[in-house]
């Protein structure tokens, strides 16, 4: 039987196309090292303390090249720079896979985080470009498949591999989604750069910029065990924030910088983001305390938690369509205050659960949890990307990205750290554990409900009208008469 041909598929779903195969690679890459913590450490004969940098340094390169990549990529052509990436993290990850020491795991790790890095915001900024104004919707739901399914089947899949298999495999597995996504683009990608990239290069504000990150995560993810009082946790925090402030002052003085912070004038943008910060933070906390929960109080294995938490995709999976569809007919107000409002109030169920709490109840929980995120997510990404022009989406990508990477780190070592001392304030044993899980659960509620407060100050008309006017009539006849000058690649599949 005949396969369809690529070729008649429309360009713009050819790059959702491949960017899925990256970011689901990406992302799930984030969450199958975590169940192989225990397994490494015994292999290695090395300290968890040491094992975790396997995910810090991963954490670490990601914050390096993290915001150049969207600049990076206008000036050197978006189709050389995505596929480099992925080369770099399908190298990196097989690399992993053969490391024979912690020290060569850790340095590898590092490898696979230039290319994560530089992945994601590339892959962004390709997408936005190609689904601009109020298409943006569906370039929403697009991204958010592999964004909350990789993070599900991640735990699942790491669990059985490490327990059945070898961990190595955890790495090995990227090898073949990698090489196919690459051999996809290679083939059917355009290549694509910016004007005002090929001016300059901001030198400063890449070592300055990446730098400050990379310390700012590397404190938030020590903070999570050494403590927020740590000298180490302060010391990185506040060198991380000066640098942060004096890279802020860099880039609005240079004429081409980096990170184009001027965007933050722009308030869907800067809405968008303010949105998505608390609510990265409230999830990435909350995954990783019902992970602890499932294990270290109910005693399930890393494959038995990561099968509990599987069905958690299915209630975003399910909303995701109608999410994209319902966008142009209610707008984004009420979609984000509905999407935030529920899974903040979802999110309180979770302080009943209790030692003997069957998971069936936690797997409900889960499923229902996901409806309502998938409204949020849609409409505040369309917020943030939908209105900016063609040469903004490279930056825009690399500051929300950057802003997602921070938001979630910081979420996971605060809620972690609140955890463990409301524990130690409840007292000891068991139900004092379980009283400290609810309050940190509870933190995760407050955290939606910042989002869902700034919800009520989107104006679905003023919203329209910039989303709109993105697509002016001269804007798509240019982008028509572009198209028609390239001849289309003549693929079968």
């Amino acid at each position: 039987m005949r396969l369809t041909r690529l070729a008649d598929v429309p360009y713009k779903y050819l790059v959702a196309m491949v960017f899925v195969f990256g970011l689901f690679m990406d992302m799930m890459d984030t969450t199958v090292v975590n169940v192989a913590i225990p397994k490494l450490s015994q292999d290695f004969h090395a300290s968890t303390s040491a094992v975790e940098w396997t995910i810090t340094g991963y954490l670490l390169s990601l914050a390096v090249f993290i915001p150049a990549a969207g600049f990076l990529s206008d000036r050197f052509g978006t189709k050389k720079t995505f596929l480099l990436a992925m080369a770099i993290f399908i190298t990196g990850s097989a690399a992993c896979g053969q490391a024979h020491s912690l020290p060569e795991l850790v340095a590898f790790r590092f490898v696979q985080g230039i290319g994560g890095g530089m992945m994601t915001p590339v892959g962004t900024a390709m997408l936005s470009r190609e689904f601009p104004g109020v298409e943006r919707a569906k370039a929403s739901a697009i991204i958010s498949i592999p964004v909350v399914l990789a993070p599900t089947i991640g735990p699942v899949l790491g669990g059985y591999l490490v327990e059945y298999v070898s961990w190595r495999w955890i790495f090995y597995i990227n090898l073949p989604i990698g090489i196919t996504g690459f051999l996809v683009g290679l083939r059917v990608l355009r290549e694509h750069k910016e004007e005002y990239a090929q001016r300059g290069f901001d030198l400063a504000g890449l070592i300055i910029g990446g730098a400050g990150a990379a310390m700012m995560l590397y404190a938030f993810s020590e903070a999570a065990t050494a403590g927020w009082g740590s000298a180490r946790v302060i010391g990185f925090a506040i060198g991380g924030l000066a640098l942060m402030v004096v890279f802020a002052l860099v880039e609005f003085r240079v004429k081409f910088p980096i990170l184009d912070l001027r965007l933050f004038k722009r308030w869907l943008f800067t809405s968008g983001n303010l949105m998505m910060m608390p609510a990265f933070g409230a999830f990435g906390g909350f995954i990783l305390l019902l992970t602890l929960f499932l294990q270290e109080l109910q005693g399930y294995s890393p494959l038995q938690a990561g099968l509990i938490q599987a069905p958690s995709a299915l209630g975003t999976a399910l909303s995701l369509p109608l999410a994209s569809r319902l966008y142009g007919r209610i707008g984004p107000r009420r979609m984000l205050i509905g999407g935030f409002g529920f899974a903040a109030l979802l999110m309180l169920p979770f302080l009943t659960l209790q030692l003997d709490s069957p998971w069936w109840w936690v797997m409900l929980l889960l499923v229902v949890r996901g409806l309502p995120f998938a409204f949020a997510i849609v409409a505040s990404q369309t917020l943030i990307y939908g209105p900016l022009e063609s040469s903004k989406q490279g930056p825009a990508s690399s500051i929300y990205n950057t802003l997602r990477q921070v938001a979630a780190s910081f979420g996971v070592a605060l809620i972690v750290t609140i955890s463990i001392n409301r524990t130690h304030f409840h007292g000891t044993g068991p139900q004092a554990a379980v009283m400290g899980y609810h309050d940190a659960f509870f933190v995760a509620f407050l955290f939606l409900l910042i989002p869902f407060a700034l919800s009520f100050f989107i104006d679905d008309r003023k919203a329209d009208e910039t989303l709109r006017r993105r697509m002016q009539p001269q804007e798509v006849v240019a982008t028509s008469a572009s198209q028609l000058a390239e001849p289309r690649p003549r693929i079968e599949s």
